[in-house]
């Protein structure tokens, strides 16, 4: 049902948790997985401080190795897979390279803030399902108590 399963990543472990969901479904379909990442320069809103500790954990690999390396693992495992870096605003981006690729499925994290948070960052999920030109699963962490 799904043969093509679009995963943005943006290079945080967080954001691989998507990886894991595409995998199962790829498996189930014989999809293949398509790596994404956009490659749009960091830069946080005016006036608003970001702690390093929140900044995508790739900084040693460039955006095309780091996808490369995903690539290889998933190819190594035995799935049909392909990566692309995207120019351009995250969500936008996104959902215009779902459209040219005509993928089936978009599978994605989303960090589920609230409040003020969301309200200065935005949603880059939300604004992928408002647009998307297939279905969107978005995958949330779990949280266990301490």
């Amino acid at each position: 049902m799904f043969k093509r399963i679009l995963v943005p990543l943006d290079g945080s472990t967080f954001s691989e948790l998507a990886l894991s969901a595409a995998r199962e479904i790829a498996s189930c379909d014989g999809g293949e997985i398509i790596l994404a990442r956009v490659d749009e320069r960091y830069e946080p809103p005016p006036g608003l401080f970001v702690p390093v500790s929140a900044l995508p954990e790739v900084t040693q690999l460039s955006v095309g190795e780091y996808l490369q390396q995903h690539e290889q693992r998933l190819r190594a495992s035995g799935f049909k897979a392909s990566s692309a870096v995207l120019e351009g605003k995250v969500a936008s981006a996104i959902v215009r390279f779902a459209r040219e690729a005509d993928v089936d499925l978009i599978v994605m994290c989303t960090h589920g803030r609230t409040g003020l948070r969301r309200l200065l960052m935005g949603s880059v999920a939300e604004g992928v399902m408002r647009s998307a030109p297939c279905p969107v699963m978005l995958i949330r962490p779990v949280h266990w108590p301490e």
